[in-house]
């Protein structure tokens, strides 16, 4: 039944459904309860409750806050859904928009084929808004709108079908939301968990293979680095060693690229690199090589493995956390090698060699001994 706006002046018992009574009144019918299923789902007695709902939506009662929380829970609908703001009189309407205005930057704007509402400026709160700020939420709105919009060709029950279904999705707002985004947020994090788990499944399957494809490759480039190598004697040399890498253009990885199934605490990462791309750069590779071998024989210990991440597999060093001191450095002052290796080629060779002398100074600081 269409509803008579002049009822409300015309009738003092009339309620509007817009007033708390009138959305209890409203959601109760889409959710298919009656007055007493309802007041048994809040938990009011079977004697009284009935009754109790009758009042509320006849507003002869305003609910408490209590009697509101059970009444939303049991209708399943954010608690907000059924704030008291019945809008229907155009005088509350236009005072409800200039509340907008002054707490959340809503305000009419002029546009070549009308006059529009819009988020953003300033508020009384203080608070900037930015015309983004609200956009998933009108994109969502949107979204639901278009998709409950009925068409030509549906039916009578499908054109019920379809408001009934919209109102409840604002009615449950923003909780239906929430609940989306959290279940999306639980799917991924199980893929991810799956997928680490099949990349820690595929690097146990070729750990073996890989490496001794690895070893089998670099031989000759790790004969030919050992004939001219020196031992280096602190940390300083091994970051110098891996900035040359950079510099080269060499893909090394600064963080693991593996997702691991649980949090290893035992290890700290050092660096990683494809191992089809190790294959590729192994003349510069095998100097940093000689370097970890050279602090494995001062008893750091430092593992190699082999990694997975979407069927990708890395070369990983890492070192055992007990022994952090020894990359300490390292790790402080990798955006620095990457910020100078960067600039490679575009700045002038005096330019990139003060930069590289200031960052030799930085690194022998707090040099640590091997």
């Amino acid at each position: 039944m269409a509803f008579d706006i002049m009822k409300l002046f015309e009738d003092e018992g009339y309620v509007s459904p817009g007033s708390i009574g009138g959305k209890i009144k409203k959601i109760r019918e889409l959710r298919g309860l009656t007055q007493k299923e309802l007041g048994i789902k809040c938990g009011f007695s079977l004697s009284t409750a009935d009754v109790r709902i009758a009042q509320y939506e006849k507003n002869k009662k305003v609910p408490r806050e209590k009697a509101l929380k059970d009444i939303t829970g049991a209708l399943n609908i954010d608690e907000w859904a059924l704030f008291d703001a019945d809008l229907l009189p155009y005088n509350r309407m236009y005072h409800a928009l200039f509340d907008m205005e002054d707490f959340h930057g809503l305000h009419p704007v002029k546009k070549d084929d009308g006059i529009y509402l819009e988020f953003s400026g300033h508020t009384t709160l203080g608070q900037d808004i930015n015309r983004h700020d609200f956009y998933d939420f009108l994109q969502q709105w949107y979204d639901m709108y278009q998709k409950y919009l009925p068409t030509s060709a549906d039916t009578k029950e499908e054109k019920e079908h379809k408001a009934k279904e919209y109102a409840l999705w604002r009615y449950e707002y923003p909780q239906n939301a929430a609940a989306e985004t959290t279940k999306r947020i639980q799917n991924h994090m199980k893929m991810n968990s799956l997928q680490a788990q099949i990349d820690a499944l595929n690097a146990e399957m070729q750990t073996e293979s890989e490496l001794a494809r690895i070893d089998a490759e670099l031989k000759s480039e790790l004969d030919l680095a050992h004939s001219s190598y020196k031992d280096i004697k602190k940390e300083s040399e091994l970051i110098l060693v891996i900035k040359d890498l950079l510099d080269e253009g060499v893909p090394i990885e600064r963080f693991t690229p593996e997702s691991r199934p649980q949090l290893d605490l035992d290890h700290i990462h050092i660096l990683s690199i494809k191992t089809n791309d190790l294959i590729l750069y192994k003349s510069y590779f095998a100097r940093f090589m000689c370097c970890i071998e050279t602090m494995q024989k001062a008893g750091i210990n430092i593992d190699r493995k082999i990694t997975s991440k979407n069927k990708e597999l890395y070369l990983t060093y890492e070192i055992v956390s007990s022994q952090y001191k020894y990359i300490d450095n390292l790790l402080k002052h990798w955006e620095d090698m990457i910020y100078i290796s960067e600039r490679i080629g575009s700045w002038s060779d005096a330019d990139i060699n003060d930069l590289n002398n200031r960052f030799l100074n930085e690194i022998t600081t707090d040099d640590v001994a091997y």
